[in-house]
């Protein structure tokens, strides 16, 4: 009997799915997309209906052979790829590719256990074709942004950059709170507060304002010097005390926006290498007791949990919490606006293996995404916390002061969460009771702007305003690094210079393609395809008609446009004596010729000077950018075409004769070679540092990165060594030499 053919995207997804389906499957990977629209062109005719023109992407073509032959021996085969647009529009081209032959079913697993694979096969449905032309309809809407849009900013700045619709106004959103934060201006205003004291327990207690007066901030210094002067005498006695019992809810299991939120806030995972490791989890890790996969499909945005998985995550919190953990009945977390299908919240697709069980066996940034996630979606069905609050009111002179305790009675969810808000205590107190003035404090403030975003932050603001969906956010923020149109100062994202270039041209030229509200129906639309009510094509329509017009307005403009990113300086050119502008390239800003293309000199704005002499002129030498990486120039360039490559001043271990310098590979990846190639073809793919490796005596190391952390490896013997494992003084010595060069 001839076999059955699963195709999934990832070997790893593969392999798990091969241990539940046994020897009857033949479970085979397309290893993500195998069509797409081309890369050389526009790929879309808009003219007939917009229709798509897709193309094998390169090295799938062997890939689909595969399949191909597979298929032609089976008599079904199940397309298993991930359950969401992206992976429908995988099953439809692998379908098409298939062609006519054996019967093609689609299979959905939104977790990878035995029950699910199972329950998947046995119940197999047709493609979605709503869903593929949802998927489809925001391809095209992309590629006719990116591809129409994108040149302009070559023209205008430099080629490499790039707009896109969701990516663009992601932008907008950091620049836009960039310029409130320039914008505010603080204001100084004074606290004061009192350190008092009741049977030996010292609280403090904040000046709410006069009796019988609306509070409000003291503006002045004298105003709140004054204060003091009065309160200093003062008795200070209890009028009031309330105490309120506050229930907190558990929050809701996870879905990818909170997920990837929580991630980085708490763990400093970025959005991409959450979603990285989320879909490991997913498809599969080998543990002790076989392959599983841990939790359920990570891209979703629903908070929905299945009943089975409920059922055994209340047996959790019963057994190690006790009944008092455990609410009366199943706790009910609704979704806000339209979720995908059937999907559920990210969970643990085995409730029962605790993390602690796990920690030998999974890799410290699995376990810890992990524990977040099984702790999430258990801490979800316990019972409320409950939380006292005690306010009290204080009265000192004609002043009145507030004090506020919390005390938690009972950790409900907390227990399971594994953090739980702080107590801030109070001593007994009841009105007319006088309290002991410890001190007075006067403490100076400002108001603050508004804090830039983080990348948990900017999520948030991505799906509140309804921007993108779950699978978009990580490649979204990961786009805007890539092109450097934002950076990170500490754990705060900001716009580069580039960056608000970018966004100054392109939102008032586009005022509704790239408006927040526009985008946001769009996605609205996208979802309206999905369910069957609203045509792809009448969606592209609309949109590019409105599209059209912005285009053809700013095209014309593009001569002016290049003028607004130009700086006039007033320095001359050397060769012509025109001014000279400071421009945009690929390196950043540099220093060219007004009269250009007539007079091409440029010269680098912040020329970095080094002791290096010029080996035609003698002159001195400074550091330059190619094409190629970092090399010397003289100084006196263009009249004197001197150049030396960028050198680390490190002889090199194999011949003894060149130096390593610093070139570029055709990809662009920085590494390090022998002066002397091609006679000596010495390379490592990393910093060399002058020390001897403590393994093998090799002269030098290599400095590498993985993640944050640094370490140093042996190019001779292989060994890697951290910071701590190598002579300190040696080190130091290394990096002060790199640093001076």
């Amino acid at each position: 009997m001839a076999k059955k053919i699963l195709v999934v995207e990832s070997p790893s997804k593969a392999k798990t799915l091969k241990k539940y389906l046994g020897r009857g499957f033949d479970v085979l990977a397309s290893m993500g997309h195998v069509k797409d629209l081309p890369t050389s062109k526009l790929g879309v005719d808009i003219e007939n209906g917009f229709k798509p023109h897709y193309v094998i992407l390169k090295g799938k073509r062997e890939v689909l052979k595969k399949i191909k032959e597979a298929a032609k021996k089976a008599e079904v085969v199940y397309l298993g790829s991930d359950p969401d647009r992206e992976g429908e529009a995988i099953a439809f081209h692998i379908a098409q590719e298939i062609g006519s032959g054996p019967e093609i079913k689609r299979v959905l697993f939104y977790e990878i256990t035995k029950e699910e694979v199972k329950r998947a096969v046995e119940n197999p449905e047709e493609i979605n074709m709503d869903r593929v032309y949802a998927q489809q309809a925001r391809r095209i809407l992309d590629r006719l942004v990116g591809y129409k849009v994108s040149p302009l900013l070559w023209k205008v700045i430099r080629r490499g950059l790039s707009a896109g619709r969701v990516q663009t106004v992601a932008l907008r959103l950091l620049c836009e709170r960039e310029e409130k934060i320039r914008a505010f201006v603080p204001e100084v205003y004074w606290v004061v507060s009192a350190i008092l004291e009741k049977d030996g327990v010292r609280f403090k207690a904040v000046l709410k304002g006069k009796k019988g007066e609306k509070a409000g901030k003291i503006r002045s210094e004298e105003e709140a010097k004054k204060i003091l002067k009065e309160l200093e005498k003062s008795k200070f006695i209890v009028e009031e005390v309330r105490k309120t019992e506050k229930k907190i809810k558990p929050p809701p299991p996870y879905k990818t926006s909170t997920m990837q939120q929580d991630a980085s806030s708490k763990l400093g995972f970025s959005a991409k290498y959450t979603m990285m490791l989320a879909q490991e989890l997913y498809e599969g890790v080998d543990l002790p007791d076989g392959r599983l996969g841990l939790i359920t499909y990570m891209r979703t945005d629903s908070v929905r949990m299945a009943d089975r998985a409920i059922a055994s995550i209340r047996e959790i919190i019963a057994r190690d919490g006790g009944e008092e953990y455990l609410p009366p009945r199943k706790r009910i977390h609704g979704d806000k606006g339209k979720v995908q299908g059937a999907h559920e919240a990210v969970r643990p697709t085995f409730p029962e293996k605790k993390p602690e069980t796990l920690r030998g066996s999974l890799k410290s940034e699995l376990f810890r995404l992990y524990n977040l996630i099984w702790r999430r979606a258990v801490a979800s069905q316990a019972k409320e916390a409950l939380q006292e609050i005690r306010k009290a009111s204080i009265s000192a002179s004609d002043y009145v002061f507030e004090a506020e305790g919390k005390k938690l009675l009972f950790d409900g969810f907390y227990r399971f969460l594994g953090e739980k808000p702080s107590d801030l205590l109070l001593p007994e107190l009841a009105s007319g009771d006088e309290v002991k003035l410890v001190k007075l404090e006067l403490e100076r403030k400002e108001t603050e702007p508004p804090r830039r975003y983080t990348e948990a932050t900017l999520i948030q603001a991505l799906e509140a305003k309804g921007i993108g969906r779950p699978s978009t956010y990580a490649p979204t923020i990961s786009t805007l690094y890539e092109r450097k149109y934002m950076e990170r100062e500490g754990r705060y994202l900001k716009p580069t210079e580039l960056g608000e270039l970018v966004n100054r041209i392109l939102i008032p030229r586009f005022p509704e393609i790239f408006d927040v509200g526009f985008t946001a129906r769009m996605e609205e639309e996208l979802d309206k395809v999905e369910e069957g009510t609203y045509s792809w094509q009448e969606l592209l329509k609309d949109f590019y008609e409105r599209f059209k017009a912005e285009l053809e307005k700013v095209q014309n403009d593009v001569e002016d446009l290049k003028k607004e990113t130009m700086e006039v300086t007033e320095e001359k050119c050397p060769l012509c004596g025109r001014p000279l502008v400071i421009r945009w390239g690929r390196y950043g800003k540099f220093l060219a010729c007004s009269g250009y293309p007539e007079c091409k000199y440029t010269k680098p704005l912040d020329e970095e000077l080094t002791d290096e002499k010029c080996p035609i002129c003698g002159k001195p030498m400074v550091v330059r950018y190619g094409k190629n990486g970092r090399f010397l120039a003289c100084i006196d360039y263009p009249k004197c075409p001197g150049t030396k490559p960028y050198s680390t001043g490190i002889k090199c271990p194999k011949c003894g004769e060149g130096e390593l310098v610093e070139r570029r590979s055709k990809k662009g990846k920085t590494f390090y070679g022998c002066s002397r190639y091609p006679e000596c073809d010495f390379v490592v793919w990393g910093k060399p540092v002058e020390i001897e490796c403590p393994s093998c005596g090799f002269p030098i190391l290599v400095e590498k990165k993985r993640g944050k952390s640094i370490y140093y490896s042996c190019p001779s013997c292989g060994k890697n060594f951290k910071k701590k494992d190598l002579p300190e003084g040696k080190l130091a010595s290394a990096q002060k030499s790199e640093a001076t060069q």
